[in-house]
C-alpha cells in the first residue's frame, strides 16, 4: 500500500510539473505573438517616452502612453478585428522662449485604430482600417483641439525567429476649434524584432512622422536607433519589458534631438 501511495503521489507531482511547463510555454508563445501587431492576444503596454533636447534651451518632454490592444474574431470566417487605443499622459514644454519655462502635464489627445485582418495564410498577414484622433486634451497646449480621421494599413511578416511589420496611417482634421491650425499627419512605424536565446530579443521600432501642414524642410521627423527586450512570466502572467533609444536624424527646428523609450507590456493569452 505504501508503494502504491508513493506512486500516486509521484504521478500527481509529475502531472503538476508538466502542467507548469505547459503553462510556461503558453505564456512564452503569447509573449512572442504579442510582438506581432496583428497577434490574437490581449496586451496592455505602458510606454514611457523621454524626448531630450527640445527647443532653444534643450528641454525635456515626457509622456506615458497607455496602449491597450484588444482583438476580436468576427463570425466564423476567421477575420480579426484589432482594436488599439493610445491614451497619452504628457508633460511637455509649454514655452520654448524661456529657459525657466515649466512643463505642463495632463491628458493628451487619445487615438483609436481599428484594423480588420483576414485569416493568416503562411508567414504574411495584413490588415486595414481607420485611425481616429480625439480632441481629449485636458489643456490646449497638450493637443490639437481637432477631431482627425484617416486610413491605416498594417503589414506583417512573421517566422518563429523574426517579426517584421509596418504600420502606415494618414489622418486629417475634420472638425474642432476653428482657431487652431488644421491637422494632416503621415505616420510610419516599421518594426523589426529578432528573437534571441533565453527569451531575449533585439528590436527596431522607430516612429516616422510627416506634418504636411508644416513649411518645406520642417515636415519630417525621422529617428534611427533600436534596443533590446526580455520576455518572462510571474506565475501565469506574461510580461515583456524593453528599452530603446532613437536619434532624430531629420527633425524640424525645435524638435527633440533624441528619445529614450521604456515599455512594460502585460500579455493575456486568449483561451
Amino acid at each position: 500500500m505504501k508503494f502504491i501511495g508513493a506512486r500516486v503521489i509521484s504521478t500527481i507531482g509529475l502531472i503538476f510539473f508538466l502542467q507548469n511547463i505547459m503553462a510556461q510555454e503558453e505564456v512564452q508563445d503569447a509573449a512572442k505573438e504579442a510582438q506581432n501587431p496583428l497577434g490574437n492576444v490581449i496586451s496592455l503596454p505602458f510606454q514611457n517616452n523621454n524626448d531630450f533636447g527640445v527647443g532653444t534651451y534643450g528641454k525635456t518632454n515626457h509622456v506615458v502612453n497607455i496602449q491597450p490592444i484588444i482583438p476580436f474574431l468576427i463570425g466564423k470566417n476567421g477575420w480579426l478585428m484589432m482594436n488599439r487605443l493610445i491614451v497619452p499622459l504628457p508633460k511637455s514644454v509649454a514655452d520654448n522662449s524661456s529657459e525657466n519655462a515649466k512643463n505642463i502635464g495632463g491628458l493628451g489627445d487619445i487615438s483609436y485604430t481599428a484594423w480588420f485582418a483576414p485569416p493568416p495564410k503562411g508567414s504574411f498577414t495584413w490588415g486595414f482600417g481607420l485611425t481616429t484622433i480625439l480632441p481629449t486634451a485636458s489643456k490646449p497646449e497638450l493637443g490639437d483641439e481637432k477631431l482627425s480621421l484617416g486610413p491605416s494599413v498594417v503589414l506583417v511578416y512573421a517566422t518563429p525567429k523574426f517579426v517584421g511589420a509596418a504600420v502606415i496611417s494618414d489622418w486629417q482634421s475634420v472638425a474642432g476649434n476653428d482657431a487652431r491650425a488644421d491637422v494632416h499627419v503621415f505616420y510610419l512605424q516599421y518594426i523589426l524584432t529578432y528573437f534571441l536565446p533565453k527569451k531575449w530579443y533585439a528590436t527596431v521600432a522607430p516612429i516616422n512622422l510627416a506634418n504636411w501642414q508644416a513649411p518645406e524642410g520642417e515636415k519630417w521627423i525621422v529617428p534611427l536607433g533600436g534596443g533590446f527586450g526580455k520576455m518572462f512570466s510571474i506565475g501565469k502572467q506574461a510580461i515583456d519589458v524593453n528599452s530603446q533609444a532613437y536619434y532624430n536624424v531629420i527633425r524640424p527646428d525645435g524638435a527633440a534631438e533624441w528619445q529614450l523609450r521604456v515599455q512594460v507590456k502585460f500579455i493575456f493569452p486568449k483561451g
